[in-house]
């Protein structure tokens, strides 16, 4: 609660570059729908985003397709 989610993404970016903790993949979720807002959050570092509404589907398909994606599965 004292972070945003951009900030959040940042300081795991931090805490990865200084080999403090594993590599993750960061998949957001946001209610903002805008190119500029969408643009933002990425150049923070997420390797995916997704929209509200959130749906199991959503995170169903979306998971299938990234962890292939990133040779997870």
């Amino acid at each position: 609660p004292e972070m945003t989610g951009t900030e959040t993404v940042a300081e795991i970016k931090r805490l990865q570059s200084g080999n403090l903790i594993p590599e993750l993949k960061i998949i957001g979720c946001t209610a903002h729908k805008a190119k500029e807002e969408v643009d933002r959050f990425m150049a923070s570092g997420l390797d995916q985003c997704i929209f509200k509404p959130v749906s199991i589907a959503m995170i169903r398909d979306i998971l299938k397709e990234k962890l292939a994606e990133w040779n997870f599965i």
